[in-house]
């Protein structure tokens, strides 16, 4: 006999999965406040120190990567509260050090700490969507993320300028510290890893007291290695998308996380300041993320693959007109506007985690958004590294135009990879989970 739930449970439930995803939302708008902020900060920092903006960028990034996979298994080994909690205490600390260090190398050390610390927000947050909300609502949500995550991209873009300005770039990272430590004892007062631990019943629970039957268990638990094995076996349903947005986001955080103001600053004369570039860049992703999140939700997108085919095809197009164009054309307002549209069909990709997602069990979600991810930050720590490589310090239009190429055509890699990639149907069953069943009751 199904139980039903009365109307003070459920708006209890309803209120804790809201101020969860509030909390870890929040952060997720430092997380890319940080990851743009040596683009606007890098030369004010390096002036002081010393060093080069490209090892500044690539060292953030190398570090993200190489915390995803131990994020996605540190998530569904321990939870996403104890993994939060704990890892933004470390970034806390790491926007300190990069507050009051004096040489370079402390600098990348407050970059590192920083980067370790960010990582473990998205592949938790993620989890606990899976866990807390409806499985309908994770595009949307995810949408809304990443919506949010760029708008800490573009206060990390104009505004940020203008802070560092008015008040110096080492009381801003001071002001992040405070921030961040704040949101780590939030973590842990708010998150809870399961409606149970708050006494409340799961959501299949609840949607089968409506007629609605789960597909799986939301408290299932799987060994961290064997969930990481379904993941990387899942063919086509997994590579073609994480290597398609390998491409695609090293190309933009090459772009829009590193070079961009210092391009527009060196090869172009224009009276208003660069970093509203990528301001517009950031504009373009909200835009961009929360409509296709919407859309999708509604049912009016009916195929996740067909739909970042076409955004990834022209966000290759706008590659290739920032490319051949480089130099030539000297309007503000022009490449503003290219700007924009570069973030608005970049943000198409976001897409690829729910794609990703909706072929793996709850059990092994954050373990399958993890694996997706370390492609971005592998793309974006040898996009940024390659780059820093060819520009260096002398900023030259010979320089950017190279690197402009290169991305231009690994975008047009990632759209023949999107094609290959393979979408879930409502037939198809979900992939691993007579395996993640077996291991639930072992």
């Amino acid at each position: 006999m199904t139980e039903s739930y009365s109307d003070a449970v459920i708006r209890r439930l309803w209120v804790h999965r809201w101020a969860i995803f509030a909390v870890l939302t929040i952060g997720y708008f430092f997380v890319y406040f940080h990851r743009i902020s040596v683009s606007v900060v890098g030369s004010d920092i390096v002036s002081d120190v010393g060093g080069t903006i490209g090892v500044l960028s690539s060292v953030y990034f190398w570090t993200y990567t190489a915390m995803q996979i131990p994020c996605g298994l540190l998530t569904d080994r321990f939870g996403p509260r104890a993994s939060c909690s704990v890892f933004l205490v470390i970034a806390s600390v790491g926007s300190l050090i990069t507050c009051v260090g004096d040489e370079f190398w402390m600098m990348v050390l407050g970059k590192m700490m920083i980067a370790a610390g960010m990582a473990v927000i998205y592949v938790p947050l993620m989890k606990l969507v899976s866990v807390w909300f409806p499985k309908r609502d994770y595009a949307v949500l995810s949408g809304v993320v990443i919506a949010v995550g760029n708008v800490g991209a573009i206060a990390a873009a104009g505004p940020l300028s203008l802070l560092a300005d008015a008040v110096g770039w080492r009381e801003v990272f001071l002001i992040l510290g405070t921030i961040t430590l704040i949101l780590a004892v939030a973590c842990a007062a708010v998150i809870r890893d399961h409606p149970s631990q708050r006494g409340l019943p799961s959501t299949e629970d609840v949607e089968r007291s409506m007629g609605i039957e789960a597909e799986e268990s939301s408290d299932a638990k799987v060994p961290v290695l064997r969930g990481l094995r379904i993941v990387v076996s899942g063919g086509r349903r997994f590579w073609p998308c994480a290597l398609a947005y390998f491409l695609v986001y090293g190309s933009i955080m090459t772009f829009q996380g590193t070079w961009a103001v210092t391009y527009f600053n060196n090869v172009y004369d224009f009276a208003l300041s660069a970093a509203w570039m990528v301001t517009g860049l950031g504009i373009g992703k909200i835009l961009t993320t929360v409509v296709i999140g919407a859309l999708t939700t509604r049912g009016i997108i009916r195929s996740k693959r067909r739909t970042m085919i076409a955004g990834c095809a022209a966000f290759t197009a706008v590659w290739f007109i920032i490319y051949l164009f480089a130099g030539d054309i000297d309007s503000y307002w022009f490449w503003f506007g290219v700007s924009f549209l570069f973030g608005f069909f970049g943000g198409f990709l976001t897409l690829t985690f729910t794609q990703v997602k909706e072929w793996y069990p709850i059990a092994v979600a954050g373990t399958a958004v993890s694996a997706t991810n370390i492609f971005l930050f592998l793309g974006a720590s040898i996009g940024t590294t390659v780059s820093g490589w060819i520009i260096g310090t002398t900023y030259s239009l010979e320089n950017f135009s190279a690197v402009w190429g290169i991305m231009a055509f690994a975008s047009l890699i990632a759209v023949i990879l999107l094609i290959v990639s393979r979408e879930r149907g409502p037939s198809d069953p979900l992939f691993g989970i007579d395996e993640v069943r077996m291991a639930s009751k072992e």
